[in-house]
């Protein structure tokens, strides 16, 4: 009798794979997808029922792997998940991870563990080779391969926010802050399309001069004292992107204290939604994400998972906040 190795053989892929096709978990390529049911087919192989009743099973708890609760808009998003999975009868667990390699291994164990049913991972440490790939795992604004992944559309947010600045008149332009923060080696994830959509439409526009200062922002907010050097070393800027709204804010205290206005000598455009920092005195105009169409997403991808339907990627569309900074 055919087994899951024959079908994974025969199909040229790994058993995590066969296993995503079978429980329809996870994301695999269509054309793989289709290679493994047509093997499945050829071969007759019959998935152990009861071996699948087990992956499947359930204890009504999900995971929420963070960077750092205290960031504003990651606690806005898990009230948001927390409230889409509850009605669904599902409880969150939320784990700080303090941007530290060692406590997501820890919490990724409980997935591998049974002791949670799915895992939210919002990180920018290097975990791939950590994940498996065959249980319900949702990545946000980050992509593993064959991992099922929730965005905010970051590219055209950094597109956004260089037409603003150029509407307003801005003629020198910068943006700040650095999306590789974790404790191991650099990684891509998808807020670096936010640098990369702001530069390629100034690019666009004939402007080659774009001062990019991506500066690790640990706790992802930039420290005074470094943005009052950046401020000091380039005086001609009047229009500045940050990668968020602290950043932003950290950036707009120094270039008043500096005794420039804001934003009548320089603009500065943060990316969130502008909901925060008011401490300024003034709102942050923002490109704006939205926490509640990001946690129904999320939450849609897991429950896909246990009620064996197709699970793809999904990416939020962004908008514009008119605060009081441009």
């Amino acid at each position: 009798m055919a087994n899951i190795k024959d079908v994974a053989q025969k199909a040229g892929v790994g058993i995590a794979t066969v296993s995503r096709v079978i429980n329809n978990s996870g994301y695999v390529k269509k054309e793989t997808r289709e290679k493994v049911e047509k093997v499945i087919k050829e071969i007759e192989y019959v998935p152990n029922e009861i071996a699948r009743s087990m992956t499947l099973q359930k204890n009504k708890i999900v995971a929420f792997i963070l960077p750092n609760i205290t960031h504003l808009f990651f606690g806005e998003l898990s009230y948001y998940v927390e409230e889409e999975l509850f009605e669904h009868g599902y409880k969150l667990m939320i784990c700080n991870s303090s941007e530290q390699i060692s406590k997501e291994i820890v919490y990724l164990e409980m997935l591998k563990n049974n002791r949670v049913d799915a895992v939210i991972l919002l990180t920018n440490n290097d975990v791939e080779s950590l994940i498996e790939k065959d249980r319900p795992v949702v990545s946000f604004d980050r992509r593993f391969e064959d991992v099922p992944f929730v965005a905010s559309d970051n590219y055209k947010g950094g597109v956004m926010a260089a037409k603003k600045l150029l509407d307003k008149g801005c003629k020198k332009f910068m943006f700040i802050g650095d999306d590789a923060q974790g404790d191991s080696s650099p990684v891509v994830t998808e807020v670096t399309k936010r640098r990369l959509g702001f530069n390629e439409y100034l690019k666009s526009q004939g402007i080659n001069d774009v001062v990019n200062i991506e500066y690790p922002l640990g706790n992802y907010i930039v420290s005074a004292d470094y943005v009052r050097g950046l401020m000091s070393e380039h005086k001609d800027i009047d229009g500045i992107f940050a990668i968020s709204d602290a950043a932003a804010a950290a950036v707009i205290e120094e270039i008043e204290l500096s005794g420039k206005r804001v934003p009548e000598d320089v603009k500065v455009i943060g990316f969130d939604g502008g909901r925060s920092f008011l401490n300024l005195g003034k709102k942050i105009s923002s490109i704006g994400q939205s926490p509640e169409l990001i946690a129904k997403a999320i939450c849609s991808t897991i429950l896909n998972f246990y009620n064996e339907k197709p699970v793809e990627n999904q990416i939020i569309p962004i908008y514009f906040y008119e605060g009081e900074t441009t």
